[in-house]
């Protein structure tokens, strides 16, 4: 086939299109946000370069994008070339036997002006908040309403989004939901790092303080049990600057070593995967987020996950109480605090955990992964060419 991908220039991305290097198919990639094409897609068809002005910059233009956003979308086409144009023109141009857009808020709002206009066959993966947390949010949710009744495949990666997807629209075509969004892992390269479960005597945590992120309500959880932490240690990673800044105070007034990274200072994914290696506790708290990968690389380094859940996406990967522990309100700092300590007071649970996460690994196999992705490549050629 031949697939247009419209996607963010993300590493999730790219691990996702490059499952389909070399399967013969004929691939171009496109991003509505025209950022300069990822290093590991130079390999595509790529178009670039492409965002350019219809008049000269206007003073205040950034203002009004910033502050009065729907009054700048109804000016927009006027001013510069708008993604819906450039995917109108590209796919008048190449003929894509297939459009997949990956990630709803930035890459697919813009096809669905494209196909109110021309008909084309379209694919969509859901990635973490794309549905979930906006489809409540006025300015989203019938955008998100329009584009499921539009959209004909959908590639998810968890039962949560595809009852989200059902409950919108019944017809809609679901491929399957295991298919995470950077495609699978390369777990040979994962066990590298891997260190015995009785050896380990880590705690690390996800630092995101954001809209969705919690990291700091983990840091007050730490700080509650703060005597039972005196031989354990703690490493940080992604840290946003309110993390770090807890991170710091927690250090001087508590005589502790806590060691991070930050976001604009971080660690390679080998250096990372050490780490989880090593962990004996991996924690990861958002109160909205799809399956995360780093949930994944926990599993498959062995660490134990305290995760949060919302919506119960997590619940397709730990049966809580066995191969993990779900929080259950990620702002609740004293809840979180006695997960650690349950955790860190039962090492026959955690061995029994890590015999339970070695099963589910095997499965996000990236060979096994692709071949699922493949497949369900074929099955949508298949259909088309039979609706011929």
């Amino acid at each position: 086939m031949k697939i247009l991908f419209v996607c963010l220039q993300y590493i999730h991305a790219a691990r996702w299109i490059n499952q389909l290097k070399d399967s013969g198919h004929e691939i171009y990639v496109f991003d509505c946000l025209d950022n300069k094409i990822h290093k590991d897609l130079l390999w595509t068809n790529y178009t670039t370069n492409w965002n350019k002005r219809k008049i000269p910059y206007l003073k205040g233009e950034y203002f009004l994008e910033k502050k009065m956003p729907r009054v700048f979308k109804k000016i927009e086409p006027y001013l510069k070339v708008t993604a819906s144009e450039k995917l109108e023109e590209l796919i008048k141009e190449i003929k894509p036997d297939l459009v997949h857009s990956l990630e709803m808020q930035s890459q697919t709002y813009p096809l669905l002006k494209v196909r109110q206009k021309i008909d084309f066959k379209w694919a969509y993966s859901c990635w973490g908040n794309d549905i979930y947390f906006f489809k409540d949010k006025q300015e989203h949710k019938l955008k998100i309403i329009n584009c499921v009744h539009t959209i004909d495949y959908f590639f998810l990666e968890c039962k949560r989004d595809k009852e989200l997807i059902k409950s919108i629209s019944m017809q809609s075509n679901i491929l399957g939901i295991n298919f995470p969004g950077g495609g699978g892992y390369d777990i040979q390269h994962y066990q590298k790092f891997n260190i015995p479960v009785k050896q380990r005597n880590l705690i690390i945590l996800k630092g995101y303080q954001h809209n969705f992120g919690r990291a700091l309500f983990v840091l007050k959880a730490l700080v509650l049990i703060i005597d039972k932490l005196k031989d354990v240690d703690i490493y940080v990673y992604s840290a946003h600057r309110s993390v770090e800044e807890e991170i710091i105070r927690i250090n001087l007034k508590y005589n502790l070593n806590i060691q991070y990274s930050t976001r604009d200072n971080q660690i390679s994914h080998d250096e990372l995967l050490k780490k989880f290696g090593s962990a004996k506790i991996a924690i990861g708290n958002n109160i909205s987020d799809g399956v995360p990968n780093t949930l994944l690389e926990a599993i498959i380094s062995g660490a134990f996950p305290i995760q949060s859940n919302p919506g119960g996406a997590s619940e397709d990967y730990i049966k809580d109480g066995e191969n993990g522990f779900l929080i259950k309100n990620p702002e609740d700092a004293f809840e979180i605090s006695q997960l650690i300590i349950k955790a860190l007071n039962s090492p026959d649970l955690l061995c029994k955990a890590y015999k339970l996460n070695q099963e589910i690994k095997v499965k996000l196999d990236k060979e096994i992964i692709k071949k699922n992705t493949l497949k369900a490549y074929l099955k949508i050629n298949k259909q088309i060419i039979d609706k011929k």
